[in-house]
């Protein structure tokens, strides 16, 4: 490495030993999507969607790397139903 590169002087995780972490969020409402269908004219068609269609579902996962050592995943689902004292997200 040359003098001036900035990571001159850094190892990589291998050789520190250390773990390597990826990390991701998602979130999704639970309101069902608008619903559109072809109709005779003059026809407005109906489509029924069931559920209530509140809230929303908070998802996150965690996959752990280290050279040498198994690999690991964590993941967790947190399910918000609008409630006062209920936090939206992580």
């Amino acid at each position: 490495m040359k003098e001036g590169d900035p990571a001159a002087g850094k190892n990589t995780a291998a050789e520190r030993g250390a773990w390597i972490v990826f990390e991701d969020e998602a979130g999704q409402s639970k309101t069902p999507p608008r619903a559109r269908t072809w109709g005779r004219t003059g026809q407005t068609p109906v489509v029924r969607v069931w559920g209530r269609g509140c809230g929303r579902v908070s998802m996150a996962g965690i996959a752990c790397l280290k050279p040498g050592r198994r690999s690991r995943l964590s993941c967790a689902i947190r399910e918000y139903r609008v409630r006062r004292d209920e936090p939206k997200g992580f």
